[in-house]
């Protein structure tokens, strides 16, 4: 692809975010890359029973990755928060517009890797939405690169968020007997070497402990439980034994 394809790629009547957002998320310029991204989340939360009337909170929403993947299927709404104000602002131009049931806000959560300027804390951010207002809750790479209490404090909300039922897929590094063999052997594709004081989870970087966290299986199964949250399905990733990026993903119901 050219410098100029990057700067204007083709109109092909898909909406797709601009190139340095693009290589920003997913390390390319390339529209092929976000396209199967987009298509592979969709099909990863409808095989998880994600359904068109579904009511959907997309937290770490990005530049729209899943939000353009629903937009022909999805009809009970759709809310994405993201950190990240330039892709919250370009979903708020060029999604909402054209499609009023699809929502973006920004948080300025303070975070030392993606928002060192954030001013909100996130073990104390309150998602703006009434309790159980949604059947859906997505979170990609999200608590990969949070700390204990700002996950525990997330766990709640989506609690509190949740309809009856409702379910949450999110992704995690997780930190078992055998991942953690496979860490301390240095096959993983980051290192996670540096131990957090909690013991609850790993950093790969003490200077930025938000770049890339694991977290003990342990104790993500246990704040599930306390906020009432079942653990309904874990497909397992195999970032622990290879370069691969690929994360565990954890689906759970609202009991």
């Amino acid at each position: 692809m050219t410098l100029v394809e990057h700067l204007n790629p083709p109109q092909d009547g898909v909406l797709v975010p601009p190139a340095h957002l693009r290589a920003y998320y997913y390390g390319t310029f390339k529209l092929e890359t976000f396209r199967r991204a987009s298509a592979g989340l969709r099909g990863e939360l409808l095989s998880r029973g994600l359904r068109p009337e579904h009511r959907v909170l997309d937290i770490g929403s990005g530049i729209g990755t899943l939000a353009l993947g629903l937009i022909d299927y999805l009809s009970g709404g759709y809310d994405g928060v993201d950190i990240h104000r330039e892709a919250v602002t370009w979903c708020q131009r060029n999604i909402t517009p054209a499609n009023p049931a699809f929502r973006f806000a920004h948080a300025d959560l303070v975070s030392r890797a993606y928002n060192p300027r954030g001013v909100i804390p996130a073990a104390s951010y309150r998602f703006p939405f009434a309790d159980r207002s949604f059947d859906y809750i997505f979170l990609a790479s999200v608590f990969t690169h949070m700390l204990p209490d700002d996950v525990v404090h997330y766990v709640e909300e989506i609690s509190r968020l949740l309809t009856p039922g409702g379910v949450c897929v999110a992704s995690y590094f997780l930190l078992n007997d055998e991942t953690r063999a496979g860490v301390d052997r240095g096959e993983s594709f980051m290192s996670f070497r540096v131990s957090h004081p909690s013991g609850v989870c790993r950093l790969h970087d003490v200077s930025v402990p938000e770049a890339a966290i694991a977290f003990e299986e342990s104790f993500i199964r246990n704040i599930h439980m306390r906020a009432g949250l079942k653990i309904a399905d874990v497909r397992r990733g195999f970032w622990w034994k290879g370069t691969a990026h690929d994360q565990d993903l954890l689906t759970v119901v609202a009991e």
